[in-house]
C-alpha cells in the first residue's frame, strides 16, 4: 500500500488505500526557495521604520523565518516602535512557542480592533500567503481583511454570489472589490506561496502589486489536470486554520468538488475542534435561520456555505469525517463518518472493488482542472 498522509486539524492521519483504488493525487508543483535568498529579498524590498505595525492576516507554516528576518532588520536599524499582531482568534501553540523562543511576541487582534490599530502606526506591513477561495477566487490579506473588518462591503459581496456556484481560481468581482477597498490602507505587503515543505516564492511591495503578482505565480503551479472520478477524498494540510471550524473546512470542499462526476461521493476530512463556527452555520444547526429568506439577509460569517450547500448537496453524496456531533451534519444535509476507513469501504461498496478515488491532500492550495 502507498503511504498517504492527510491533514486532520493540526495533525495528520494515514490513508490505508490500495494502489488500484487511487485515480490521482494532484499536488501543486512547488519549488523551495533558499532561506538565505528569502532573507535578502526581505532586506532589499521591505521598508521598516519607526512606528511599524506587522499584521499577519492568517497563521501559516513558515511565518517564523519571515518574522525573524524582520526582527533582525529592526534591530539593525535600531527601531524600537514595532509591533507584531495577528488577525486570528486562535494561534497554534507551535507558532507561539517558536516565536517566543526567538523573542517575538505576537498579539491577537479582534476584527473591531484592526482598523484602529492600523491608524495608530505610520507604517503597516501585511503578511499572508495565497490560497484558493470559493467566493473571491483567491485569498490573502485583502480578502481576509474585507471579511473581518468591512461588513457593509461583505453585504455587497453576497449579492454577487447568491445563487451562484463556487468560483475558486477566478478573478471575481468580489476580489476586485476587496483589492479596491484594502488599497485605501497605506501599506506594504508580503505574500507567500508555500506548502509544508517550504516557500516557493515571495512577493514584496505595495499592496496591489504583491497580491496580484503572487496570484499569477500561484495559478501557474497549483492547477494540475485530472480526470473526473466517481469519488474523491479532500483535505487541507498547509494552513493551521483551514480545518479549525466547519466554515473554514467547507472551503476545501468547494475548491475541488468539481473533480467528482455527478452523483459521485465526496469525503471531506474536517476535524473542526472549533465547532461549526460562530456564524450562519451555527444559526442553522440551532434552528435560528429561515432558509427561505437567504436572499434577504445581511451577510454574516459563512452565509455563502448555506448557498453552496443548497445548490450542490443534491448533486453529490457529501460525507464528513469530523469531531462534530452527527446532529450538526444531519441538519446541514451532510452525512457523517467516524473513520476514513469507513469512507473507503463505502466507496468500494457503491462503486465496486476496483473503483478509483481522486485524493486531494491540500485543497486550500490546489485547484484541479478536469
Amino acid at each position: 500500500m502507498p503511504e498517504i498522509w492527510l491533514g486532520y486539524g493540526d495533525s495528520e492521519i494515514i490513508l490505508d488505500i490500495k494502489y488500484e483504488n487511487i485515480s490521482q493525487i494532484p499536488r501543486p508543483s512547488m519549488n523551495k526557495i533558499d532561506l538565505k535568498k528569502l532573507e535578502i529579498e526581505i532586506q532589499n524590498k521591505l521598508m521598516i521604520r519607526e512606528s511599524t505595525l506587522i499584521l499577519i492576516t492568517s497563521p501559516f507554516f513558515f511565518i517564523l523565518p519571515i518574522l525573524t528576518y524582520i526582527q533582525k532588520m529592526s534591530k539593525d536599524l535600531n527601531i524600537k516602535n514595532i509591533e507584531y499582531c495577528i488577525l486570528s482568534k486562535s494561534i497554534p501553540q507551535r507558532i507561539r512557542q517558536q516565536l517566543n523562543e526567538n523573542g517575538i511576541s505576537l498579539n491577537k487582534l479582534g476584527s473591531d480592533e484592526v482598523l484602529e490599530k492600523v491608524n495608530r502606526f505610520s507604517n503597516t506591513i501585511l503578511i499572508d500567503r495565497i490560497e484558493y477561495d470559493p467566493v473571491f477566487g483567491f485569498t490573502g490579506s485583502p480578502v481576509r481583511l474585507l471579511r473581518e473588518c468591512y461588513p457593509d462591503e461583505m453585504n455587497q459581496v453576497y449579492t454577487f454570489i447568491f445563487d451562484s456556484l463556487p468560483q475558486p481560481g477566478q478573478y471575481t468581482d468580489p476580489l476586485k472589490l476587496a483589492i479596491e477597498v484594502i488599497s485605501k490602507i497605506s501599506s506594504q505587503s508580503i505574500h507567500l506561496i508555500s506548502n509544508n515543505d517550504g516557500i516557493d516564492s515571495v512577493f514584496i511591495g505595495d499592496f496591489s502589486y504583491s497580491f496580484n503578482e503572487a496570484i499569477q505565480r500561484f495559478k501557474s503551479i497549483t492547477q494540475p489536470t485530472v480526470e473526473s472520478s466517481k469519488s474523491a477524498i479532500i483535505s487541507g494540510n498547509t494552513n493551521y486554520s483551514c480545518q479549525m471550524t466547519l466554515g473554514n473546512s467547507l472551503n476545501l470542499l468547494w475548491n475541488n468538488y468539481h473533480a467528482v462526476s455527478d452523483n459521485g461521493i465526496i469525503i471531506l476530512l474536517s476535524e473542526n475542534r472549533g465547532g461549526v463556527g460562530n456564524g450562519t452555520l451555527l444559526k442553522l444547526v440551532e434552528n435560528r435561520l429561515d432558509l427561505e429568506g437567504l436572499n434577504k439577509y445581511q451577510y454574516s460569517k459563512d452565509l455563502e456555505h448555506i448557498n453552496f450547500l443548497k445548490m450542490l448537496r443534491e448533486k453529490y453524496e457529501i460525507f464528513l469525517i469530523s469531531s462534530l456531533p452527527r446532529i450538526y451534519s444531519d441538519k446541514l444535509g451532510l452525512k457523517s463518518l467516524q473513520r476514513i476507513k469507513d469512507g473507503l469501504g463505502l466507496v468500494i461498496e457503491k462503486n465496486g472493488k476496483y473503483s478509483k478515488s481522486t485524493i486531494i491532500p491540500n485543497s486550500e492550495i490546489t485547484l484541479v482542472n478536469v
